[in-house]
């Protein structure tokens, strides 16, 4: 029995590190695209951000907010004054949290232009950004992962996603709060975004070295290793 719960103990451990691998090119590149679209693609140029017509209704409280964190944390990298802070640079100070936040209530266009920068609709990118944030941070804190139902929920990709013309296979889809769809999209993601599989290649590894994980318990469905978004 100890030697059970070692192991879950040590695998979570490790999962835990090699999602942390993955959000750091995951924020970096959201993080850019949600700036260039902000910026170039609407218009709204090198201080995008202080522009009200480009955000919704919760617009007042996410600058409030913003600039509360920038005068406390920003201000010591960067040397410039709140008002004069370009996007680019404010942008840094955003938690993934927050950003996700940010993007929810960004005009449609933008978040259409970020989500097609992955191909995937922007409906499914806005519950995605925001559940990998509150992944994110759970790993971050060191708690516990790896059979955790959650509640933030992300939308699971019906049509769009990149090449795959029936994604909705990849996923589990009766038990959509486990941690294996979350898994899904962060490995579809890293391929997007580092044109590479290693990632992925990563969590197969580690799964395989840890047999004994039940894995129906992380929403693993059945033969996963064999879905065409795990190959290659």
């Amino acid at each position: 029995m100890f030697d059970a719960v070692l192991e879950r103990y040590k695998f979570d451990a490790r999962l835990r590190v090699l999602l942390l691998e993955a959000f750091n090119p995951i924020e970096i590149s959201v993080r850019a695209q949600w700036t260039y679209q902000l910026s170039c693609n609407q218009g709204g140029g090198e201080h995008s951000h202080l522009d009200s017509s480009l955000f919704g209704q919760n617009y007042i409280d996410n600058l409030a907010t913003l600039k509360d964190d920038y005068n406390e944390h920003g201000k010591k990298v960067h040397e410039y004054d709140f008002e004069d802070c370009p996007t680019w640079a404010i942008s840094e100070v955003m938690s993934f949290g927050k950003l996700s936040r940010w993007f929810g209530d960004t005009i449609r266009p933008v978040r259409k232009g970020v989500a097609g920068h992955y191909q995937l609709n922007d409906e499914v990118a806005g519950t995605l950004f925001y559940h990998l944030a509150t992944v994110r941070n759970i790993c971050a804190h060191h708690e516990r992962l790896w059979d955790r139902d959650f509640t933030t929920k992300l939308s699971r990709p019906k049509t769009q996603m990149g090449s795959f013309p029936n994604p909705r296979t990849f996923f589990n889809n009766a038990e959509t709060g486990k941690l294996y769809n979350t898994l899904v999209m962060i490995a579809y993601l890293t391929n997007v975004i580092t044109g590479n599989s290693d990632w992925k290649q990563g969590l197969v590894t580690l799964m395989n070295r840890y047999p004994n994980i039940p894995q129906a318990r992380m929403g693993f469905v059945a033969d996963w290793q064999k879905l065409a978004i795990w190959q290659g």
